[in-house]
């Protein structure tokens, strides 16, 4: 029987031939990164691919959240009471400026234009006849009447045609008319609401920015749209109108974009993503790999003129693709590790490959 303190001595003996064998194991069979490494490595120098550092704006988008709507909305009423004797439009239906869409019934205001014609005409022709008269057969009184009545008789006939023409609810500007209960016979008081009509050729989208990105908002911009029922469509516009205040509560600025909407395929009311690409100063541009990271935050490391590399501390501004755009202190025609910086230190001698 083996005692405990036996037992107790041979445990450090076994455990270092265990330890040997792992080492032995270890050695045999080298992890991804040793064998990088040893890829890597010609002469004892880590072989890089560099490449020239450019500068550009750097781009950055500004997020928000918008409700579109027509162009032009309006809620068509009526100016003057009246009975509907002819509805001319269904709900849906694209009209042009111009065109009649609803009759009240005019008998009245047709009389009354007939007769202001009539007094019209007798005021003309009194006018025409004193000037047929020698000036001492009609004094200049008379005359001056007679020019006056006339005016007053053009202005009561032109009342009497506007007066007709309330009677015919016509589309303001082209676009498509909305649902209405209306029908013929139907009894209009001034004021009742007949239908909507939106001109949406063009969608018109209210967002709010940061106060920090007021200064860079311009009209002109380039807009993206992208609805939140239909994310994957992407809609083109621009910004049409900035606001000149920033709101107090939210420190925000208004503004407003317009999306073409040729096929109609936007509808007022609905929610959309938008963002506006804003253009800042002069940044550097870099590879996406050429970012290193670790425990301080991101770096570049960047070949001297000896072929050694040197750390860069960088803050990353903006991506476009695989481009980088970073605040760091490097400028254009800098030359930094594109690939093969992940096992580099400071002032390690490097060789670029291919040469």
């Amino acid at each position: 029987m083996i005692s405990s303190s036996a037992h107790a001595r041979r445990w450090p003996f076994f455990s270092a031939i265990a330890g040997a064998a792992a080492a032995l194991i270890a050695s045999a069979f080298p992890t991804p990164a040793d064998a990088q490494r040893e890829r890597r490595m010609i002469d004892g120098d880590p072989v890089v691919s560099t490449y020239e550092v450019r500068t550009a704006p750097a781009i950055e988008r500004v997020a928000a959240v918008g409700s579109g709507r027509a162009r032009q909305q309006v809620t068509l009423t009526t100016r003057v009471a009246g009975v509907i004797e002819d509805v001319l439009f269904q709900g849906g239906d694209k009209v042009e400026a111009g065109q009649p869409l609803i009759r009240l019934s005019s008998e009245q205001e047709a009389i009354a234009v007939e007769s202001a014609e009539a007094q019209r005409q007798q005021a003309f022709d009194a006018v025409e006849r004193y000037k047929q008269l020698t000036e001492g057969a009609v004094s200049r009184v008379t005359r001056a009447d007679a020019d006056t009545a006339l005016k007053v008789a053009d202005a009561a006939l032109r009342r009497a045609r506007d007066d007709v023409e309330r009677m015919t609810i016509r589309a303001p500007f082209s676009g498509i008319v909305g649902l209405t209960d209306l029908d013929t016979g139907d009894y209009l008081a001034i004021g009742t609401p007949v239908a909507t009509l939106d001109d949406r050729s063009t969608i018109v989208i209210e967002f709010t920015v940061p106060e920090a990105a007021a200064p860079a908002i311009k009209i002109g911009m380039p807009v993206r749209a992208t609805l939140a029922a239909r994310p994957g469509e992407i809609h083109n516009g621009s910004v049409r109108a900035v606001g000149t205040r920033i709101d107090p509560v939210t420190r925000t600025l208004t503004v407003r974009g317009e999306v073409p909407n040729p096929d109609m395929s936007l509808i007022p009311g609905s929610t959309f993503s938008v963002s506006v690409q804003l253009t800042g100063d002069e940044s550097p541009v870099v590879p996406g790999l050429a970012i290193q990271w670790d425990r301080a935050g991101a770096y570049v490391w960047r070949v001297t003129a000896e072929n050694t590399v040197e750390r860069i501390n960088a803050a990353i501004l903006a991506r476009d693709g695989d481009r980088v755009f970073i605040d760091a202190a490097l400028k254009a025609g800098d030359k930094i590790v594109h690939e093969g910086g992940g096992f580099l230190r400071p002032g390690q001698q490097v060789r670029e490959a291919g040469s």
